[in-house]
Protein backbone atom coordinates (compact mmCIF):
# COMPACT_ATOMS: atom_id res chain seq x y z
CA UNK A 1 0.00 0.00 0.00
CA UNK A 2 1.45 3.27 -0.61
CA UNK A 3 1.31 5.85 2.01
CA UNK A 4 1.24 9.38 2.69
CA UNK A 5 4.41 11.28 1.89
CA UNK A 6 5.84 7.26 0.99
CA UNK A 7 6.50 7.12 5.04
CA UNK A 8 7.90 3.35 5.09
CA UNK A 9 5.33 1.61 6.80
CA UNK A 10 6.17 -0.80 9.94
CA UNK A 11 8.50 -0.60 12.82
CA UNK A 12 11.72 0.86 12.63
CA UNK A 13 14.84 2.16 14.95
CA UNK A 14 16.97 4.69 15.12
CA UNK A 15 17.62 8.03 17.52
CA UNK A 16 17.21 11.09 18.83
CA UNK A 17 18.62 14.67 20.12
CA UNK A 18 16.79 16.74 22.59
CA UNK A 19 17.43 19.84 23.81
CA UNK A 20 15.50 22.51 26.01
CA UNK A 21 16.76 26.03 25.07
CA UNK A 22 18.47 26.86 22.11
CA UNK A 23 21.91 27.50 24.22
CA UNK A 24 21.67 23.96 25.62
CA UNK A 25 23.69 20.84 23.91
CA UNK A 26 21.69 17.87 22.75
CA UNK A 27 21.42 15.03 24.97
CA UNK A 28 20.98 11.54 22.67
CA UNK A 29 19.52 8.49 22.62
CA UNK A 30 17.77 5.58 20.90
CA UNK A 31 14.23 5.32 19.58
CA UNK A 32 11.85 3.56 17.99
CA UNK A 33 8.68 4.38 15.27
CA UNK A 34 6.12 2.30 14.16
CA UNK A 35 3.96 3.81 11.05
CA UNK A 36 0.74 2.94 9.92
CA UNK A 37 -1.71 4.16 7.01
CA UNK A 38 -4.75 4.92 8.28
CA UNK A 39 -8.04 5.45 6.87
CA UNK A 40 -7.65 3.96 3.46
CA UNK A 41 -4.32 5.78 2.96
CA UNK A 42 -5.77 9.33 3.88
CA UNK A 43 -3.74 10.00 6.84
CA UNK A 44 -0.37 8.14 8.62
CA UNK A 45 0.06 7.37 11.89
CA UNK A 46 3.62 7.61 13.44
CA UNK A 47 3.52 6.90 17.26
CA UNK A 48 7.41 7.31 18.71
CA UNK A 49 9.74 6.77 21.40
CA UNK A 50 12.33 8.39 23.00
CA UNK A 51 13.51 8.90 27.00
CA UNK A 52 13.88 12.23 28.52
CA UNK A 53 16.98 12.57 30.60
CA UNK A 54 15.22 12.96 34.04
CA UNK A 55 11.68 11.81 33.21
CA UNK A 56 12.11 8.12 31.80
CA UNK A 57 11.03 6.69 28.96
CA UNK A 58 8.03 8.70 26.97
CA UNK A 59 5.98 8.06 23.82
CA UNK A 60 4.52 10.72 21.36
CA UNK A 61 2.22 9.89 18.22
CA UNK A 62 1.28 12.10 15.64
CA UNK A 63 -1.74 11.52 12.96
CA UNK A 64 -1.21 13.47 10.08
CA UNK A 65 -3.46 13.99 7.13
CA UNK A 66 -2.70 14.37 3.37
CA UNK A 67 -2.41 17.67 1.34
CA UNK A 68 -5.68 18.96 0.40
CA UNK A 69 -5.71 20.55 -3.55
CA UNK A 70 -3.93 23.70 -2.05
CA UNK A 71 -1.29 21.85 -0.16
CA UNK A 72 -3.04 22.36 3.15
CA UNK A 73 -2.42 20.10 5.67
CA UNK A 74 -3.98 19.03 9.26
CA UNK A 75 -2.78 16.60 12.47
CA UNK A 76 -2.93 16.15 15.68
CA UNK A 77 -0.40 14.97 17.97
CA UNK A 78 0.37 14.64 21.57
CA UNK A 79 2.94 13.74 23.55
CA UNK A 80 3.41 12.36 26.86
CA UNK A 81 6.49 15.45 27.66
CA UNK A 82 5.79 17.73 25.04
CA UNK A 83 2.10 17.89 25.01
CA UNK A 84 0.21 15.64 27.23
CA UNK A 85 -3.29 17.10 25.54
CA UNK A 86 -4.43 16.19 21.99
CA UNK A 87 -3.45 19.55 20.01
CA UNK A 88 -4.48 20.14 16.60
CA UNK A 89 -2.10 21.34 14.47
CA UNK A 90 -1.77 22.72 10.57
CA UNK A 91 0.73 23.20 7.80
CA UNK A 92 1.67 22.19 4.21
CA UNK A 93 2.63 19.46 2.54
CA UNK A 94 4.37 18.00 -0.29
CA UNK A 95 4.75 14.63 -1.52
CA UNK A 96 7.81 13.84 0.68
CA UNK A 97 6.70 15.29 3.95
CA UNK A 98 4.82 18.22 5.60
CA UNK A 99 5.27 20.91 8.30
CA UNK A 100 2.58 21.26 10.78
CA UNK A 101 2.26 23.27 13.62
CA UNK A 102 0.31 25.60 16.40
CA UNK A 103 0.62 28.62 18.72
CA UNK A 104 0.66 27.25 21.81
CA UNK A 105 0.78 30.72 23.79
CA UNK A 106 0.89 34.29 22.57
CA UNK A 107 3.59 34.68 19.99
CA UNK A 108 4.79 31.38 21.21
CA UNK A 109 4.59 28.36 18.28
CA UNK A 110 5.46 24.91 18.09
CA UNK A 111 6.33 23.13 14.90
CA UNK A 112 7.03 19.65 13.96
CA UNK A 113 8.15 18.77 10.38
CA UNK A 114 8.19 15.34 8.89
CA UNK A 115 9.70 14.10 5.89
CA UNK A 116 11.70 11.09 4.23
CA UNK A 117 14.98 11.21 2.70
CA UNK A 118 16.82 7.80 0.60
CA UNK A 119 13.39 6.11 2.66
CA UNK A 120 14.44 6.50 6.22
CA UNK A 121 11.93 8.76 8.35
CA UNK A 122 12.50 12.29 9.65
CA UNK A 123 11.07 13.76 12.62
CA UNK A 124 12.26 17.49 13.96
CA UNK A 125 10.54 19.84 16.56
CA UNK A 126 10.74 23.36 16.73
CA UNK A 127 10.19 25.92 19.23
CA UNK A 128 9.32 29.07 18.31
CA UNK A 129 10.02 31.85 21.05
CA UNK A 130 8.70 35.87 20.56
CA UNK A 131 10.92 38.82 20.82
CA UNK A 132 11.03 40.16 24.49
CA UNK A 133 13.08 42.37 26.61
CA UNK A 134 15.40 40.65 26.98
CA UNK A 135 16.43 38.23 23.65
CA UNK A 136 15.49 38.35 20.08
CA UNK A 137 13.11 36.08 18.86
CA UNK A 138 14.27 32.85 18.10
CA UNK A 139 12.79 29.27 16.60
CA UNK A 140 14.92 26.40 17.39
CA UNK A 141 15.07 22.51 17.13
CA UNK A 142 14.20 21.30 19.87
CA UNK A 143 14.12 17.18 18.96
CA UNK A 144 15.18 15.62 15.83
CA UNK A 145 14.11 12.02 15.39
CA UNK A 146 15.49 9.68 12.31
CA UNK A 147 14.43 6.21 11.88
CA UNK A 148 15.37 3.71 9.26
Amino acid sequence: MDTPYDLPLGDGDGGYAFRMMPDDDFDEGASSVSVDAVANGRAVLVTYTWTHAEDGAQRGTLMLGIPAEDGAVSAAWVDSWHQRDVVQLRGTGSPTGATVGYEYAPGWTWEIEVSVDDGALALVMRNGVPESDDSPAVRYDVMRNHWS
